[in-house]
């Protein structure tokens, strides 16, 4: 790759005559720069140190390209109200703004050139781009309405900035293979990375993200080469390393992925089929639900997050009120996940784009949702009967994770969350896993499950393009409403479907993937060899020797002889992960300049931890709880007709502590965010708001799949308790509910109808349990079982 990328003067006034700056004499400027100043070139580092007649040669050329031809540029200045310490409401240090432009002298002086014709001219520009978008039609009236607002806001807060004589820097990048639908992908894949910065308030949004083309392939490996330039480059601590940004819940979540061919078809499909939907809403009967299925890793939650920005800008309401009532039922789209770590992370999302005004206002837990659209009849208490006004209905409810909606009824009195946010949103859009019903509170009756188009095996049945329709029937009493009596209320919804295939998590070629499902697949059979991972990965290399993107190395799956090397091989990739980030924190100021301490603009994260079956104890009331194992050197068991002596084993528990053996190797880490063996930095430290994959006093703990469910990690060390073990009798897998400590698993429902399908239905939630502990690993899987003959069955299937 050859980049050419400088930095440049932006436009100003004109101090002779007190008026904007004219094109042309901002042309002097711009040509003045690139001719005079050296460090001024980013990249080629030695175009004015060359011989001259090499120089005039290529400047001509250079010049031509960055004039002439299709650009991507980053503007930034300082956020005055926070230098020097001061906060203002936004927190933000610096203003940014992404763009592309084939003129880029005529674009910077129209940024500050508030015209009705410049207005006309980004409209004209972004009508073109949806021409030939059918399918989006149906948003285009209200995306160009929020673009151009976007583009006018921020033109004005540059222009505010120029004539307040503030510091406005520019960099404008060019490469070879750039083209009109390249740089606009660069200019989207620029603003996601600005988006994801902690201290950045980037000034505009998502831009149209394209189809394929014949450049395509080259938009990773061109950002990621640019951004290591900027990098290296940075004396304001305003471009965090790539791998920084990588590890960034928010841009994990972040609506500005370039979506997959499969995502993309989802996308346009159901925004038309919401849109449609909200035309013909007429009463309750026209709700709808669309449920989107897929397996663990094939994108839902970036569709999701793409749905959720896109609708939000279309439809929400624009409010200044600050009251948390008022302003929630003014949002017309919310978005809604049972998982606390997942609201914080979606909700510091919507705040971040611009989505809400206010934490919580449009992004909640389901009960909260409910709740804030019922009637109360005292203090904790709703009448869940009637809805309070049709202001209380949402038109789109987004609901994330929605297998880990409550079927039963709870404390509150809700019997079936998913009911409930039906009978307030006109349209629901729901993602739903069956492979992730994982406790009692989520299981679901077979019949609703054929009615969301699944067998009671958990697959989606054949027909999942035909509606179906979904009936619910209620059944209410509280002592407050209706003298106590019980009121029955039934519903029915059509039901659409959309199922995603294409696994986009676990970085690793299709024979290690199957191996990784296989593991908790019904009656799975061991050994079974380990594949090597034969996925290619691609190094690029740019003129000046840099070797800027490399995709990965190969999947790791590792069978460790001991809880304790679980933890030995996560913290070697915990420190490579994070040596790697700090190798591209390193700056190189130009000659003659003193080296700036940037301040962290991403938060260096490892994601690398370590998780475990729930088979351990633990008070959630108080939060307390260890995962306590210790070597048994006496314990005698058979493997293939052997007998070993040996083995790892968990003590058992009185009152809550664990018996073990004097003069024994233990092994002893806190569980699922525990306080019991806090120190008291450590408890400190848990005040950030960080979820539990990414916050810094996790590390050394381990999780279950209540903390980890919908997050990634880099490198996943699982240990696997006494729950799951194998039975040679049976030669397979086999799951053991007397063995769990999880409530979800060994309490009872009601509504199961006899013990046979009770205790089929806590085999499935272990084994589903196990199926998302060992695919959160995007690059390696670390594993270690209690039970030694399934020990024994792994550590076999590494060599086969």
């Amino acid at each position: 790759m050859r980049f050419c990328i400088v930095k440049v003067p932006y436009a100003g006034v004109d101090t002779e005559n007190g008026k904007t700056i004219s094109v042309d004499r901002y042309r002097e400027v711009f040509e003045t720069t690139l001719e005079t100043r050296a460090d001024a070139w980013v990249s080629p580092r030695t175009s004015l140190e060359v011989a001259t007649e090499k120089l005039i040669d290529r400047y001509g050329k250079e010049k031509s390209h960055l004039l002439n031809w299709p650009t991507v540029y980053i503007v930034w200045f300082e956020n005055t109200t926070t230098a020097g310490g001061s906060s203002a409401k936004s927190g933000n240090r610096w203003y940014v703004y992404v763009g592309e432009s084939q003129h880029i002298l005529d674009r910077t002086v129209q940024h500050i050139t508030l015209t009705k014709s410049r207005t006309e001219d980004i409209a004209d520009n972004q009508e073109s781009l949806h021409a030939d978008d059918a399918d989006g039609e149906v948003t285009a009236d209200h995306a160009l309405s929020r673009y151009l607002e976007t583009e006018k806001n921020a033109d004005q807060r540059i222009t505010d900035a120029v004539s307040n004589g503030a510091d406005v820097n520019q960099y404008v990048i060019w490469e070879r293979h750039f083209n009109k639908s390249l740089t606009l992908d660069v200019e989207n894949k620029l603003i996601d990375y600005m988006k994801s910065i902690d201290h950045v308030d980037c000034l505009n949004g998502r831009g149209n993200p394209q189809d394929e083309y014949y450049t395509s392939t080259y938009l990773d490996s061109i950002v990621s080469a640019a951004w290591r330039k900027l990098v290296s480059k940075d004396e304001d601590g305003i471009f965090p390393p790539e791998e920084q940004i990588w590890q960034s819940s928010l841009y994990k979540v972040s609506p500005f992925h370039k979506l997959g061919k499969e995502q993309h078809e989802a996308l346009r499909d159901i925004e038309k089929t919401v849109f449609d939907c909200l035309d013909r809403w007429r009463s309750p009967g026209d709700t709808r639900l669309i449920l989107v299925g897929g397996a663990a890793g094939t994108g839902k939650t970036i569709l999701l997050s793409t749905l959720f920005y896109e609708l939000a800008n279309s439809l929400n309401l624009d409010s200044d009120e600050n009251t948390s009532e008022s302003a929630n039922h003014k949002q017309r789209v919310c978005l809604l996940v049972n998982n606390e770590d997942q609201r914080k992370v979606y909700d510091d999302m919507a705040t971040k784009q611009g989505l809400q005004k206010q934490s919580m206002q449009c992004v909640s837990r389901p009960t909260k949702f409910i709740n804030d659209r019922s009637l109360s009849v005292g203090t904790s208490s709703w009448d869940y009967t009637e809805i309070p006004g049709e202001n209380c209905r949402a038109d789109v409810v987004l609901i994330d994770e929605a297998h880990l909606l409550f079927t039963q009824k709870v404390q509150s009195g809700i019997e079936s969350h998913l009911h409930e946010i039906l009978r307030r949103a006109k349209v629901v859009v729901a993602v739903f896993d069956p492979e992730q019903i994982m406790q009692r509170k989520q299981w679901w009756n077979p019949n609703t499950l054929r009615q969301l188009g699944f067998e009671e095996n958990g697959y989606v049945a054949d027909a999942d393009s035909v509606d179906s329709v979904l009936t619910f029937t209620g059944h209410y009493s509280n002592a407050k409403v209706n003298d106590g009596k019980e009121v029955i209320i039934t519903d029915s919804y059509p039901v659409s479907r959309i199922n995603l295939t294409c696994q986009y998590r676990i970085d690793a070629s299709d024979e290690v993937i199957q191996w990784i499902d296989a593991l908790s697949s019904r009656c799975a059979q061991l050994p079974r060899l380990v594949p090597e991972d034969t996925t290619a990965r691609i190094s690029m290399v740019d003129e000046d020797g840099d070797n800027t993107l490399t995709l990965g190395c190969p999947y790791e799956i590792k069978v460790c002889s001991s809880p304790e090397e679980v933890f030995s091989e996560i913290n070697k990739k915990r420190d490579w992960v994070l040596s790697r980030q700090e190798d591209a924190e390193e700056t190189k100021p130009a000659k003659g300049r003193k080296k700036k301490t940037k301040r962290a603009a991403v938060k260096p994260r490892d994601l690398c931890r370590v998780v475990a079956t729930f088979d351990w104890p633990y008070d959630s009331g108080d939060a307390l709880g260890t995962v306590d194992l210790y070597y048994d050197p006496d314990y005698e068991w058979h493997c293939d007709g052997q007998q070993y002596r040996g083995a790892w084993r968990r003590p058992n528990y009185v009152d809550g502590d664990p018996e073990i053996p004097e003069h024994v190797k233990v092994f002893r880490r806190r569980w699922n965010r525990a306080k019991d063996i806090l120190e008291d930095e450590e408890r400190e430290k848990r005040q950030t708001g960080e979820s539990w994959a990414s916050d810094e006093s996790t590390k050394n703990e381990v999780g279950s799949y209540f903390t980890i469910q919908g997050f990634d990690l880099n490198y996943a060390g699982v240990i696997i308790g006494p729950s799951v073990g194998y039975d040679e009798d049976r030669n397979c897998i086999v799951y053991r509910p007397e063995m769990s400590c999880d409530p979800g698993v060994t309490s009872s429902r009601k509504d199961i109808s006899t013990s046979e399908d009770l205790e089929y239905f806590k085999r499935e939630c272990i084994r589903k349990q196990l199926g998302v502990l060992t695919k959160r690993g995007v690059h390696g899987l670390y594993l270690f079982a209690v039970d030694p003959v399934l020990q024994k069955k792994l550590q076999d299937s590494m060599s086969v």
